[in-house]
């Protein structure tokens, strides 16, 4: 059958445009863009000419095959495998690019364009409202990632322009993607850019460029205000030394995971479990987070240790290949590589298809003669996996048994149950550990709720919701002394901070006429107060 013409010439274009493509969807953020961008991808990857080169990048070949058993063998496949489809959309990008088919200018074009305008957006935001977001979401660091990945190519082409309007165009870019780094307040991307860069002129031996740079980068850090620089480096910003904390979360979790991890796409998840304390003026556990800020810490915990190990050995035998024939493209995949070592940037799809893509690109030889039955089983794999997610839901019947679980719960035994299991699946979480207490108040075992309570409050001090209930189950029991000792050593008569997130607020709901009542009857009973007969109190004390 003979290909349409443009269908024969979109090797040369497409890979730019689907990239372009991939940003201004949003970055990729969301299942639903995930599966409209990979249906695109994947129909053009099954009709297009050539193959895929999978001789020679054995190392991703084993990372991506890894992820799919960590994906098979997930606690929760419908998730992992809807991840999986995202890694597969990737593949299919680095193999595709690895086969050499063309593109290669038409990618190295997009990469400025984008990081040109990301750049240009940053220095807006930092200039007119000081609230920088970036081109892609809320978080410069997405923008930042292409200012990073395309400020060493453009560096390395500056060096060796020939011509002066070479020399100005590149020279012009740089500095603009320079200016674009400072903006973005991202460590991550500056540190990233820089390295990149000097990597690129120590490979091509411009020891005169290398030293440059590093000057100016001496220069920068010695002639900026104090000020400047502390913002830079949010010397201000508690949460900027949480990090670590952060990465010892991932190593727990993949240590207790080492082969094949918690699932992709699960991180959020094994995050519950070994969560440490960071107390935000409400909570110490009402934090989460989706990535482990690391890529290869993500990795580990998602995939297990393997599948980092995997990644460093495919980065290293794509780059063996092209250090000298393709630098640009492997300083771009280089710079994502690093900046995505310490910040959530491969959380965006369009971060993870730059990086794939330029590495591709980088590794790229001979052209791919065969593998097309296997390109286009592999492309409906990968579409597949993305739908897998949706499918879940739409199996699920409205009369499933849902409405029978509902009623259910209104028995304290279930209730318990319940509890316990969420307590299980989140161990730092109060808010279960309060509906616990809920149910065996509920069941008659006031001595079994005031230890849920307490556990609640051992976690949150100032959950006022499991205080006014573990005074009212001391009341309940007869036990005075001990209610209006917990109100009285509360936090409920202090001024409340501002709760931003739903658990803070949670934390700090609770049945103010019950506590009013327990209060009152705390003042009855202190010595030499009048002793009348006071009401019975309600056999519920929180809502």
């Amino acid at each position: 059958m003979t290909r349409p013409a443009w269908l024969e010439r979109s090797p040369a274009y497409a890979p730019a445009f689907l990239l372009v493509l991939a940003a201004a969807a949003g970055g990729l953020r969301t299942p639903g863009t995930w599966l409209l961008f990979g249906a695109l991808y994947l129909a053009w990857t099954a009709l297009r000419p050539g193959g895929l080169a999978a001789s020679g990048q054995e190392a991703a070949l084993l990372f991506f095959g890894w992820l799919g058993a960590a994906a098979v063998f997930s606690p929760e496949p419908g998730v992992s495998l809807g991840t999986l489809g995202g890694y597969g959309v990737c593949a299919l990008v680095f193999f595709s690019a690895a086969g050499g088919e063309g593109g290669e200018t038409g990618w190295l074009r997009a990469l400025y364009g984008l990081a040109a305008a990301a750049a240009v957006v940053l220095l807006y935001e930092k200039f007119s409202s000081g609230l920088v977001h970036g081109l892609i979401g809320q978080n410069p660091n997405y923008s930042a990632v292409f200012c990073a990945a395309a400020f060493a190519p453009a560096a390395l082409a500056l060096a060796g322009a020939g011509e002066n309007k070479d020399r100005l165009l590149y020279g012009g870019l740089a500095a603009l993607l320079a200016a674009g780094l400072a903006a973005s307040g991202s460590r991550g991307a500056l540190l990233a850019g820089f390295a990149a860069a000097a990597c690129g002129f120590g490979l091509t031996r411009r020891w005169r460029w290398l030293g440059g740079l590093l000057l100016l980068a001496a220069l920068a850090a010695a002639l900026l205000p104090a000020a400047v620089l502390g913002a830079a480096l949010k010397l201000e910003d508690p949460r900027a030394f949480a990090r670590p904390q952060l990465w010892g979360s991932a190593l727990d979790a993949a240590a207790a995971s080492p082969l094949l991890g918690w699932g992709p796409g699960r991180f959020a998840a094994a995050f519950e479990l070994f969560k440490f304390p960071y107390f935000d003026g409400v909570s110490y556990y009402g934090h989460g987070t989706l990535h482990a800020h690391s890529e290869f810490l993500n990795l580990a915990a998602e995939a297990g240790f393997p599948a980092a190990l995997l990644l460093l050995l495919a980065v290293y035998q794509a780059a063996r290949a092209g250090w000298r024939e393709r630098l640009p493209f492997l300083l771009a995949a280089l710079a994502a590589l690093l900046q995505g070592a310490v910040d959530m940037v491969f959380y965006s799809g369009a971060v993870s298809l730059l990086f794939w893509g330029s590495l591709g690109f980088a590794a790229a030889g001979a052209p791919a003669a065969g593998g097309r039955k296997l390109k286009v089983w592999l492309a409906a794999a990968a579409l597949l996996c993305l739908l897998a997610p949706y499918a879940g839901r739409l199996a699920r019947s409205p009369y499933s048994g849902e409405l029978a679980l509902a009623e259910s719960r209104r028995s304290p035994v279930v209730k318990l149950a319940l509890a316990r299991s969420a307590q299980a699946a989140a161990p730092t979480n109060a808010l279960p550990v309060a509906e616990e207490g809920y149910a065996r108040a509920a069941a008659g075992d006031l001595a079994g709720a005031a230890d849920a309570f307490g556990r609640a409050l051992s976690l949150e001090p100032r959950f006022d919701g499991a205080l006014v209930a573990l005074a009212g189950t001391y009341a309940l029991a007869g036990d005075y002394a001990s209610a209006c000792a917990v109100l009285a050593g509360g936090p409920l008569n202090l001024e409340a901070p501002q709760a931003r997130s739903p658990y803070n607020r949670a934390l700090m709901d609770f049945d103010r006429q019950a506590a009013g009542k327990l209060e009152k009857e705390c003042v009855k009973k202190k010595p030499g107060a009048a002793t009348a007969a006071s009401p019975k109190p309600r056999s519920k004390a929180t809502k």
